[in-house]
């Protein structure tokens, strides 16, 4: 049997001591030019959870201008099926359908959700759409025991942060820094704005072979990797900070769940 979770816990929180679990950046200016949003197009990140894929337009960053409409089709894999959409805006024709079309009009982050005889364990009962959305709540949590107001999700850093994620298993690294392709971590960003980044890499079980931690467990894992002071909780505890975008992605093996957290708001 080997044993993973304590050796995991503190290299994880050394990592975060050097700047790769966890960092705070108090300002990034967009450069000229950049950005990515001008007023005029928007991007669409589109993925899809284990079982099948999205074959229209395909999977990963898109641009596209205001108004256009963009078709997309799920293709679930054999002994799997579609179950659903999920999307950070309204102008979706139908969630429940495997072909639709969506209406640009905003920064968007679209995943196709597939249920059925996929590769994942069976003591794995959650998904990456879950892990995304109690993260979220638990850092909320965290923040309203100093009195700051809750993070709204936003679309534009959802995308950015399951990009970064997916990438980081696709690669096989753990860091910041963004691979040759990504977008860059200040890509739509605002003038007089500041962003944060927070990573995790959270094993799936203490021990191998052994049990698979539950939803609450790997979520709380991750928070609290996060927050000991003084460092690694200023992100969480920014006062500035009104938006956020969390993009979770399992490995290849389902070992680990690579996390990245995206902060923004007015300085």
């Amino acid at each position: 049997m080997k044993r993973i979770g304590s050796f995991l816990l503190v290299a994880t929180l050394i990592a975060g001591m050097a700047g790769c679990s966890s960092s705070r950046i108090s300002l990034i200016p967009v450069p000229s030019g950049g950005g990515g949003d001008n007023g005029e197009s928007y991007s669409l990140t589109i993925i899809s959870t284990a079982g099948g894929t999205v074959i229209t337009p395909g999977e990963g960053t898109f641009t596209r201008d205001v108004g256009a409409v963009v078709n997309l089709t799920a293709e679930p894999e054999e002994g799997c099926h579609f179950v659903n959409w999920t999307c950070s805006v309204d102008t979706i024709a139908s969630v429940n359908v495997t072909s639709t079309a969506i209406t640009t009009n905003a920064h968007c982050s679209i995943r196709a959700n597939f249920s059925g005889n996929t590769s994942c364990p069976l003591g794995i009962n959650y998904t990456e759409a879950e892990v995304e959305e109690l993260i979220i709540v638990l850092v909320n949590a965290k923040r309203q025991q100093f009195d700051l107001s809750n993070l709204s999700e936003d679309a534009l850093l959802t995308g950015l942060a399951w990009e970064h994620s997916i990438c980081m298993v696709e690669n096989n690294f753990f860091s910041h820094e963004r691979y040759p392709g990504e977008r860059n971590f200040t890509y739509g960003q605002l003038p007089e704005t500041m962003r944060g980044e927070n990573l995790a890499k959270i094993p799936t079980r203490q021990t191998i072979p052994g049990p698979y931690l539950s939803l609450q467990e790997v979520c709380e894992w991750a928070v609290s990797d996060w927050t000991p002071p003084p460092g690694h909780r200023a992100n969480i505890v920014e006062p500035c900070y009104t938006e956020t975008g969390v993009g979770v992605s399992f490995s290849d093996d389902w070992d680990y769940l690579y996390i990245t957290q995206i902060f923004d708001g007015a300085i």
